[in-house]
């Protein structure tokens, strides 16, 4: 089936990042990065910053306060990153930061290994679960009739391992190490899980694309299908 994209049916507020569906205003959206979260131990930033600070000889002489404002700026900078690449991708606008403009540099060489049509920025969600999310980008090979999720990410590293090998917090997640590789591939595998539920349609992989400062890595990630449908059981 080719993916039909909604037309204003539902939308993402920038300034809640709540999403809200035309007709159904009063139902309040699960983000898909959230209920991943549910399942881990929350990140504790304030907590951190501070241990770092206060053990960690190369943090020696900076404030929590001002790691804090890093982390802060560095996710803003992503923002940046991903709405460039989005604007290239649906107005032709050339980026101008540098890892979005790796970041395109990277796609056009993706787009030229088949005959693709590309989605970006693609809403995807469900009523009944009350779950929504947005995927970076969703690509139909034409030859192979499949679709990809792109998903696009400028953190410092996709670590896939964790702290004394840590473990998700919940029955659903006991098995997987607490690292943002799974964290990605959940959200990746959520986002999977709704795209060939409710909208028919089959995807053959699902990509974590890191923009690092000087370089482009595609993971490929697996698709935790059984622990998405264990979650899901919450909703």
């Amino acid at each position: 089936m080719i993916f039909s994209q909604p037309n204003g049916e539902i939308k993402l507020e920038e300034s809640t990042h709540k999403y809200i569906l035309e007709g159904h205003e009063d139902i309040a959206f699960t983000s898909v990065t959230t209920c991943i979260s549910e399942f881990f131990d929350k990140f504790d930033k304030e907590a951190v910053a501070y241990k770092l600070v206060t053990t960690i000889p190369k943090y020696k002489g900076r404030s929590a306060e001002d790691l804090i404002k890093e982390w802060d700026l560095t996710a803003t900078y992503g923002t940046a990153v991903h709405k460039e690449i989005e604007d290239y991708i649906k107005l032709k606008k050339a980026p101008e930061i540098d890892r979005a403009i790796a970041g395109v540099n990277w796609l056009n060489k993706y787009l030229q290994k088949s005959d693709y049509d590309i989605f970006s920025e693609v809403i995807v969600y469900c009523k009944e679960l009350k779950i929504a999310g947005t995927v970076d980008l969703l690509v139909f090979d034409k030859v192979s009739q499949k679709y990809s999720i792109l998903d696009w990410k400028t953190s410092k590293e996709i670590k896939t391992d964790s702290y004394k090998m840590k473990t998700g917090n919940k029955p659903e997640t006991h098995d997987l190490l607490d690292c943002k590789f799974n964290h990605y591939a959940l959200q990746l595998s959520l986002y999977r899980y709704l795209l060939e539920k409710n909208y028919d349609i089959m995807l053959d992989d699902q990509l974590i694309i890191h923009l690092d400062t000087n370089t482009v890595h595609g993971y490929l990630t697996p698709y935790f299908k059984e622990h998405i449908v264990s979650i899901l059981k919450h909703y």
